[in-house]
């Protein structure tokens, strides 16, 4: 897909006049952040369920396998290729065709064909194909569990599918799996804290519980007594993390963090980041509906007040 350049946005006239009141701002860069809760300690969380479908970053991972045996290089190449490429069809077929194959019941290999089967349902239109390849990928993160406990992308695929297994169940089987979902994200992140993704994971955890509707606020406190603990600075923080980690890496991180600078009325830094994420190549089709996200989020920004200076908080 052709890069979409600043320019060329300013000039489109659909969206001429907001960016001429918008791009004055740009000029000067925001240092809005620069410390505020950083040294707050992260409050103890009771677990609650992503109410969304997580979108992980495609990206090929350093999995951080050195004990990994060497006869399985070349099907972890081959996979790990076809994941960069994002030839998910491709290899779904390629997994199918070997399934029967000893090396496919590794750890080491189950925990990407689950990452395969989640990026293939992010795809498929089949409703019924989707919702298998979820239960299958659950299955594969599951039993690679069992041996790859000490592998962050373990952790992280497990969460991820497990989380994304408990669309298609109850309200209340979803509370009960957040403690595992939650668990398993901390446990990637203690294990690779240097994996972006991760922390992308757990702020968009503390973002959907800050921004859970009463309904379902109710429905925690009468399962557990009390209500979910996280707020949109929590969110903030994460998401900060993970693009301080490894810059621009995913658009969606930078979608989440002019939404949680806009729900913190910081105007400037919110507009810094939409800056950065409208200069963003779009090249697939998740970036373009960040794209259009963001196109509708720019009047609520133009709207805000500055924030208050630190010091008056």
């Amino acid at each position: 897909m052709r890069s979409f350049s600043w320019l060329r946005f300013l000039f489109l006239s659909r969206h001429r006049n907001q960016l001429r009141r918008f791009i004055s701002v740009f000029n000067t860069r925001t240092t809005f952040y620069n410390g505020i809760y950083r040294h707050a300690p992260i409050p103890i969380l009771i677990s609650f369920p992503l109410w969304f479908i997580v979108r992980a970053a495609t990206q090929t991972e350093d999995a951080k396998e050195s004990n990994r045996p060497k006869n399985l290089a070349t099907i972890v190449e081959q996979l790990d290729t076809m994941v960069d490429k994002e030839e998910y069809q491709q290899a779904y077929e390629y997994i199918e065709k070997n399934k029967t194959n000893e090396l496919f019941q590794s750890h080491y290999i189950r925990w990407r064909i689950a990452r395969i089967f989640y990026k293939l349902s992010l795809i498929t239109k089949d409703k019924q194909l989707k919702k298998k390849l979820v239960e299958d990928g659950y299955e594969q993160a599951k039993l690679a569990l069992d041996h790859g406990n000490h592998i962050y992308s373990v952790h992280k695929w497990y969460g991820i599918l497990l989380n994304e297994k408990c669309q298609y169940t109850s309200t209340d089987e979803q509370i009960r799996s957040a403690y595992e979902v939650l668990d398993h994200f901390e446990e990637a992140v203690r294990l690779n804290p240097q994996d972006a993704t991760c922390y992308y994971l757990l702020g968009s955890w503390y973002w959907e519980v800050a921004k859970l509707s009463s309904w379902k606020r109710s429905i925690a406190k009468m399962i557990y007594g009390e209500l979910p603990r996280g707020t949109v600075h929590d969110a903030l923080k994460k998401f900060l993390l993970a693009e301080e980690i490894s810059p621009g890496f995913y658009s969606k991180n930078l979608l989440m963090l002019i939404k949680c600078y806009t729900e913190l009325h910081s105007r400037p830094a919110a507009m810094e980041y939409a800056k950065i994420l409208l200069e963003r190549e779009r090249k697939t089709q998740e970036d373009e509906e960040v794209y259009q996200e963001l196109i509708k989020l720019i009047p609520k920004i133009e709207r805000l007040v500055p924030f208050a200076p630190q010091g008056k908080m």
